[in-house]
């Protein structure tokens, strides 16, 4: 308040003191404390926006925070100590009659009844129930008079400056807009104000700030039919006809306008109160607007088409039900489906302004058209569960004529040859699998509409169209609909060519060669059947493009600190490796030419490795490992095209030999540099492919390759390999006993390695846990495949008690029920497997004992522990496996077991003799399910 003034930024912080104190502190204030400020508040608005009219007006952000500060202080007094609130602010602005509003106090006015109505009545901001209370409260007020008073002031201000002051008008407008939602509607609905609304329509300054304000008027909640009686009053139909749209801003917000009234119909279309009547009425409406949403969807401003997808989404809705009921469509829905079919998809066509692929100069312009896009498809899927046939008939015609026009040497732009190979490329979205038919029956020669679109794709030669997007598309199309060529393979020649040459494998650009190294990979694998007649020419085309050289990895992102190599070339040539090994082992080719040419593959590979491996490593070539991982990886990535060899047997061809001579030279690299991770990670990757294609071949290898990766591997490696070697274990049982006999103490070191640290973040703690589901998982896995006795060979048994305390200590945290009942589960396997029965000669040296000692005492101690809910579904899981392990172990040792409990054990816990003896006769007497109920009960009790 201090005069000469403080600086700016000085008031601006008196202010937000003031703000925190109301918004904070008002219970510490006394009535003269808050008298002073409202006094005080209101001395400073006549200083500054009623008797300085000619000085510089206050700064606009100062302007907000004096409103929001008012806003505040007018929720605590109104209308208890200052029911004349609004008398009095309304009055700064007032002047003598016929003479001009202060203008000053104008604007701040209007500014506070802005922040007014974000403090009691917007719905988008979380308020707690006394604030609810509160501003139910004062807007009840208000509506008893005050709220009349405001309405003239905003018209009469609007009225005033409409033509002096386009900021004050706005603001006038904006208040409308927001108060209509809770005021009396026909304070604003009635003839002088919407006159005005309407002339303002056709005011450059105001018309978007007017056709806002309607917007608001529309969306007012009331019921059905009222609504639809305001929309008719309203005949925003007509007036829309008469809007001048030649700026693009204004055709944006009378698109929104539109989308406005539009959802405003349809939910009084859909609402199951309204009667037929008043449906009619409706829907008559509707249709009066339905040509101003195909043409502003039809923009080429992105923004206005998007403002229109919740009205087309309602539309597309209502024909749906329509649909469902069974009720047939008019002639006019029908029409207006088609129309809104062909501006959905022109809409999907690139701008004429767009550089196609241009991702690193404007990544946020194709997203954005990516998503635009998307949506579109959406669309055109609703469209197409509306009326299958109109569906297929548009998008065959749109399609055949482009392609047509391509054959017959017409010009094309690209983005209609795009359009087109996109738009055939939905297709297969948008229409059910039992319409994804190429032919009709098993007549080959009578293609579907769909079957006829792949066929003059591809005969029509327009992958040879001269802009990237298009051969792009074509791979995509042919991969997707591969199915075809089953039918009409007479086709494949034109498809394989165009994928092998410079339109495909082979192109220029990058971008394009590395996707159809992908799509050519899908398309042989899924076509392998067909695939005989091409081997040779398909190898020969491609041969050039197996060249393995190491780039320096481009870093694309970091986490926690650590760079993220970014997609290489190489990730997408390791498909091309894939293809050679699909093709070579096509069951067509002669095993002998199969052994030929993969010499021809391997051998560049093995000869690189070897001569890498002569000119040893130099630790300033940090190209040197990446170029002997792309090695082994293109190995693997060769046997990963190879078939998969049946369980448990060892592939026969005779180009076993060669794949046995590339791992063990795969092996000997891992030998010698087994200390990093990228060899670590490519002998792996290499080794799960030679699994599956070479079968027990690759056993003898096993331990060599194992002890390699333990010795230097990371708990995430560990985390990926305990599985891998569970799989392993299983697929070639029984053979692989002795060497899982061999590998058993080494890989359960190496866990108990990790789990013996302490994490030192999150992250860690999270791999910990990864691996402590692994480790138990593993064991599990052992059983799963027979080869439990590995725990208790010769070799091993000395460990097993270490691995059975780990695995307890697993079992009686309570902190984690997953790992707890995982840990229990493994128990109850050894209970079964291990526990000697009176019948049963060579027991595990001291499994009793440990059962006895620990296991028993444990499940007891668990459940009774205060952590332990049996009422969660997780601990309910957990106890299942506990009462597992009392059932079989008196299943197996009956009387032995149960001398113990009530001799031994029940007596160590303090147990009543009685309590003993009912648990004996339940775990005789009941069955497993029974027991658990009982055992429930037990537990109960003893807690209680």
């Amino acid at each position: 308040m201090k005069e000469p003034k403080a600086v700016a930024e000085a008031r601006f912080f008196c202010l937000q003191v003031l703000e925190n104190t109301l918004q904070n502190r008002y219970e510490a204030l006394d009535a003269s404390a808050v008298e002073y400020i409202q006094q005080t508040m209101m001395e400073y608005l006549r200083r500054e926006f009623v008797e300085n009219q000619t000085a510089g007006s206050e700064e606009t952000f100062i302007r907000n925070k004096a409103a929001q500060s008012l806003t505040l202080l007018f929720a605590h007094v109104y209308p208890t100590t200052w029911p004349n609130f609004f008398k009095d602010v309304i009055g700064l602005a007032q002047t003598p009659s016929g003479t001009p509003s202060h203008e000053k106090a104008a604007d701040f006015f209007l500014r506070l009844c802005v922040s007014i109505d974000e403090e009691i009545a917007r719905l988008d901001i979380p308020r707690n129930r006394e604030e609810v209370v509160r501003n139910t409260n004062i807007k009840d007020t208000m509506r008893m008079g005050d709220i009349q008073l405001l309405a003239a002031s905003w018209f009469e201000l609007l009225q005033e400056f409409r033509l002096t002051n386009h900021n004050i008008a706005q603001l006038a407008l904006k208040n409308i807009g927001a108060y209509i939602a809770w005021m009396d509607i026909s304070l604003v609905v009635n003839d002088q104000v919407m006159r005005a609304l309407y002339e303002l329509l056709s005011d450059p300054n105001l018309r978007i700030a007017a056709s806002e304000c309607l917007a608001d008027v529309v969306s007012k909640g009331m019921l059905p039919l009222d609504k639809l009686n305001v929309i008719q009053m309203l005949n925003l139909a007509d007036t829309l006809g008469r809007l001048d749209l030649s700026d693009p801003e204004f055709v944006e917000q009378t698109a929104r306008l539109v989308n406005t009234l539009g959802i405003e119909l349809c939910k009084i279309y859909m609402d199951s109160t309204v009667g037929p009547e008043g449906k009619a009425a409706t829907y008559a409406l509707i249709e009066q607007i339905l040509p101003y949403l195909l043409k502003f969807l039809a923009d080429e401003y992105d923004d206005t088409s998007t403002a229109l997808f919740a009205f087309v989404n309602d539309m597309l809705s209502i024909y749906k039900k329509q649909k469902k009921a069974m009720q047939p469509f008019t002639q006019s829905q029908q029409e207006f489906l088609r129309s809104l079919l062909s501006v959905v998809i022109m809409k999907m066509k690139y701008d004429e302004d767009t550089e196609w692929g241009n991702e690193e100069d404007e990544p946020e312009e194709e997203a954005l058209f990516a998503e635009l896009r998307k949506n579109l498809r959406i669309f055109a899927d609703h469209i197409a569960a509306i009326s299958n046939e109109l569906y297929i008939g548009y998008v065959h015609s749109v399609v055949m004529e482009t392609l047509s026009k391509y054959k017959s040497g017409a010009e094309l732009d690209w983005r209609e040859v795009e359009l087109c190979l996109y738009v055939l490329y939905t297709y297969g979205e948008a229409l059910p699998k039992a319409a994804m038919q190429f032919v009709n029956g098993n007549d080959s020669a009578s293609l579907t509409p769909l079957g006829e679109l792949v066929s003059e794709m591809v005969m029509s030669n327009i992958s040879a169209y001269p802009h990237p997007s298009a051969p792009l598309q074509f791979f995509e199309n042919i991969t997707r609909y591969y199915q075809f060529f089953e039918h009409r393979a007479d086709h494949l020649p034109q498809a394989l060519a165009a994928f092998v040459d410079t339109r495909g494998l082979h192109h220029p650009l990058n971008q394009i060669r590395s996707r159809c190294w992908y799509l050519f990979q899908r398309f042989v694998k899924m076509l392998k059947p067909k695939m005989g007649p091409y081997v040779e020419t398909l190898l020969s085309s491609i041969g050039d493009l197996l060249t393995i050289q190491a780039e320096t990895p481009v870093e694309s992102n970091t986490m926690d600190g650590m760079p993220i190599p970014a997609a290489s070339t190489f990730d997408s040539q390791l498909y091309l490796f894939e293809t050679v090994g699909t093709l070579i082992s096509l069951d067509s080719v002669d095993v002998m030419k199969q052994m030929e040419y993969l010499q021809i593959v391997l051998e560049p590979l093995v000869e690189g490795i070897r001569n890498s491996m002569s000119q040893g490593y130099n630790p300033e070539d940090e190209l040197f490992m990446l170029q002997l991982h792309h090695y082994i990886m293109a190995i693997g990535s060769v046997a990963k095209g190879f078939p998969d060899v049946p369980k448990a047997s060892a592939a026969t061809a005779p180009w076993v030999v060669v794949f046995n001579q590339a791992t063990e030279i795969i092996l000997n690299v891992l030998q010698t540099f087994n200390q990093f991770l990228l060899i670590r990670d490519a002998a792996r990757f290499s080794f799960a492919r030679f699994i599956t294609c070479l079968g027990s071949e690759v056993l003898p290898y096993l331990p060599t390759l194992i002890n390699g990766l333990l010795t230097e591997c990371e708990i995430t490696e560990l985390n990926d390999f305990l599985p891998f070697i569970g799989l392993v274990a299983h697929k070639f049982k029984p053979m692989i006993h002795n060497i899982m006999d061999e590998l058993l103490l080494p890989l359960v070191k190496r866990v108990f390695d990790f789990l013996n640290t302490s994490p030192s973040g999150t992250d860690e703690a999270m791999l910990l846990f990864e691996l402590r589901k692994a480790y138990i998982n593993f064991i599990i896995s052992l059983f799963n495949a027979e080869l439990e006795s590995v725990l208790v060979s010769e070799r091993n048994l000395s460990h097993l008690n270490t691995i059975l305390h780990t695995i307890l200590h697993f079992a009686k945290d309570n902190s984690d029920p997953t790992i707890q009942k995982m840990a229990f589960g493994v128990f109850l396997r050894m209970v079964n497997a291990w526990a000697t029965s009176p019948q049963q000669q060579g027991s595990i040296a001291g499994f009793d004992q440990f059962v006895y000692n620990e296991l028993i005492p444990t499940t007891f101690a668990v459940p009774m522990h205060v952590a332990f809910n049996v009422a969660d579904g997780q601990s309910l899981l957990v106890f299942g496996e506990i009462t597992g392990i009392q059932k079989a172990m008196y299943t197996k040792q009956s009387n032995e077991f149960t001398e113990y409990m009530t001799n031994v054990f029940f007596p160590s816990i303090q147990c009543p003799r009685e309590g003993a003896e009912r648990y004996c006769q339940a775990i005789q007497q009941y069955d497993n399910k029974e027991f658990k109920k009982y055992f429930q009960t037990f537990i109960s009790e003893a807690k209680n």
